[in-house]
């Protein structure tokens, strides 16, 4: 069979992604520092959306949430040559962004809209944080949305030094020992700050959630995380 001109240049870029999709995010990023931009390609293609989500959950703001994600993307790429496999790539990544929304804030910090200071209480009770993919049901699919976005608000007024692990154990399913190299907290205080986050979202969501339907839901997701933990 024989193949036109146009044909034949598509098939290596098709085999090489192919190829790349298969690799581990640690590989990918070694590939990177050989020079390869389409292993980069492969990365932000896997973490634009995760870092937009994250980034998005601290600052609130969308425009600064995709500056600060470019800006995450960016360093990376500047910097590959400095990632070495002593962590996983995950934790690399949410380290540059972590560090990159913390100076932002700095910088903002005399702006009273952008964070709460409030005290929060201890307790070890888990609750996650994402709601369940929309069904068909229009219904449910209505409800999983308001759902989101009373998650939302209650994650936003938790404070900032617990928000940081809570989304990374949460959202990102970061493991406690990641978590501690992202913020470099002790492994005590990352327990004890995603515990207080967990309370004071659980303080957050409750009053907010009247509708019995939700209710439940956020019931079926603590008990799939519960499940999860154990």
């Amino acid at each position: 069979m024989n193949l036109s001109r146009d044909d034949q240049p598509s098939r290596p870029a098709s085999a090489a992604a192919a190829e790349l999709a298969q690799l581990r995010d640690e590989d990918l990023i070694v590939q990177v520092q050989r020079g390869n931009r389409r292993a980069f390609d492969e990365l932000v293609a896997r973490y634009k959306g995760r870092l937009y989500s994250f980034i998005l959950r601290m600052v609130k703001e969308p425009d600064l949430a995709e500056e600060l994600t470019q800006e995450t993307l960016i360093r990376v790429y500047l910097h590959a040559e400095k990632y070495r496999e002593i962590a996983k790539f995950s934790t690399w990544v949410f380290t540059i962004a972590t560090n990159l929304v913390r100076n932002k804030m700095r910088q903002r910090s005399r702006r009273p809209r952008f964070l709460s200071l409030d005290p929060a209480p201890e307790d070890d009770n888990d609750v996650p944080l994402d709601p369940p993919d929309p069904t068909a049901d229009p219904s449910r699919q209505v409800e999983g949305e308001e759902l989101g976005r009373l998650i939302a608000d209650a994650t936003s007024r938790i404070p900032e030094k617990y928000r940081v692990p809570f989304l990374l154990r949460e959202i990102e399913q970061l493991s406690y020992e990641e978590i501690q190299q992202v913020t470099g907290l002790k492994m005590g205080t990352v327990r004890s700050r995603i515990n207080r986050a967990r309370t004071r979202f659980r303080q957050n969501i409750k009053p907010m959630l009247r509708n019995e339907a939700l209710l439940a839901e956020l019931e079926r997701i603590e008990a799939r995380a519960q499940a999860e933990e154990e």
